[in-house]
């Protein structure tokens, strides 16, 4: 089967029903849930993808990964280098989607690229992609810190759970309305975080959050459902409070096409990732153990 048969395979009623109501939704509140977005038989294909990933230590796997979450041995490196035993610590793999042309198929498919289309006003352009099976417990953050789009609030992230995600796992946290707050801008003058900075971003945070009344929700979904959210939505990974569950899920962003025209790989007719070679490299990255 062609990228592009995958890509088209299926329509959807969710893409279709994605009206202006959903709109002023997601800008105000800064999030979308969409129930059942992916069936059980597409996501069996992610899943296959990561066992096919994690059995293959050939030179030829380039994915990378972030190892050892929250341990001395954590490291960045390509997958193919860590002992298999990773796979039972937190861990964050990277654009699984360059490495099956199944899951890329599912994320260019009509009816995930017509809501993004939408919600960004634009044509998405995918350039980023996670994978886990086990919570980040990642602090509240913005994803602009890391990823900044070229035009303010352009960008999207999609949360899928590719199973039924318990409370004790760790599960994604956010603050609805966080993105209606105005961005901390940092000593360059821009949104991307300057590490030395942070304590005076947290004041800032802190503050706003009290004086708005926001309150913290926790995302504990369905196997398939969907989960979208603003550039500008304060989030993170929760607690786990228990270490025996897993907590698998995928996280992709997308930019526009229309800001980053030079950057853009088609990969099906109007259907694009962002090139490798523009693709973020961690400087702390080893490429040998």
């Amino acid at each position: 089967m062609s990228l592009l048969t995958l890509g088209r395979a299926r329509k959807s009623k969710q893409a279709d029903a994605l009206d202006d109501r959903h709109l002023q939704s997601f800008h105000e509140n800064g999030y979308l849930v969409l129930p059942k977005f992916f069936s059980d038989d597409e996501l069996a294909q992610v899943q296959h993808a990561m066992d096919r990933a994690w059995a293959d230590t050939s030179i030829y796997n380039n994915l990378t990964i972030s190892a050892y979450t929250g341990t001395p041995r954590y490291t960045e490196t390509y997958l193919r280098n860590v002992d298999r035993d990773a796979r039972s610590y937190q861990y964050k793999l990277n654009h699984l989607y360059l490495y099956d042309a199944r899951v890329l198929g599912l994320l260019m498919s009509d009816k995930l690229q017509k809501v993004l289309g939408r919600l960004l006003n634009g044509t998405p352009l995918m350039f980023n992609g996670l994978n886990f099976e086990k919570g980040s417990e990642q602090r509240f953050h913005f994803d602009t810190f890391y990823m900044p789009p070229k035009t303010y609030g352009r960008m999207v992230a999609t949360w899928i759970a590719l199973e039924d995600i318990h409370p004790d796992s760790g599960p994604l946290n956010y603050y609805p309305k966080s993105n209606r707050i105005p961005a901390y801008r940092f000593s360059h003058g821009g949104i991307s975080a300057v590490q030395s900075e942070m304590p005076a971003f947290d004041q800032y945070i802190d503050r706003e959050i009290a004086e708005r009344g926001l309150k913290p929700e926790g995302f504990s979904p369905k196997k398939g459902d969907m989960f979208i959210w603003h550039a500008q939505l304060y989030h993170g990974g929760g607690k786990i409070n228990n270490r025996a569950l897993t907590r698998k899920s995928m996280v992709n962003h997308f930019w526009a096409v229309e800001d980053y025209k030079e950057k853009a790989l088609e990969v099906a007719p109007d259907r694009f990732i962002l090139r490798t070679r523009d693709m973020f490299v961690s400087p702390t990255f080893k490429p040998v153990l």
